[in-house]
């Protein structure tokens, strides 16, 4: 799914992540952050990563934005976009 310059990955038991997808996830499902502008070989296309989350800690009953980096002033997602990843999330934790 991809919100803003977002791309919003899932990843679930069992999954590769990390640098060049080196680790096996094994626990909760984590959603992760990139961003499409920025085109590194270790993201496997996905943009320059950015932050990870487990998911139920997006999905705690809060409203609002997110500050996905604050030295970084464009890795913010205001609350209309976040109210988007969190439904996404609720729909697809659902599966």
């Amino acid at each position: 799914m991809i919100i803003d310059k977002f791309f919003i990955r899932i990843v679930r038991d069992g999954d590769k992540y990390g640098r060049d997808d080196c680790l096996t996830h094994d626990g909760s499902p984590m959603v992760e952050f990139y961003d499409t502008r920025y085109d590194h070989a270790a993201s496997r296309g996905r943009g320059q990563f950015v932050q990870r989350y487990y998911i139920e800690t997006l999905l705690d009953g809060s409203e609002g934005g997110l500050c996905l980096m604050g030295g970084v002033p464009d890795w913010n997602l205001n609350s209309d976009d976040m109210r988007k990843v969190r439904e996404y999330l609720t729909y697809e934790v659902k599966k």
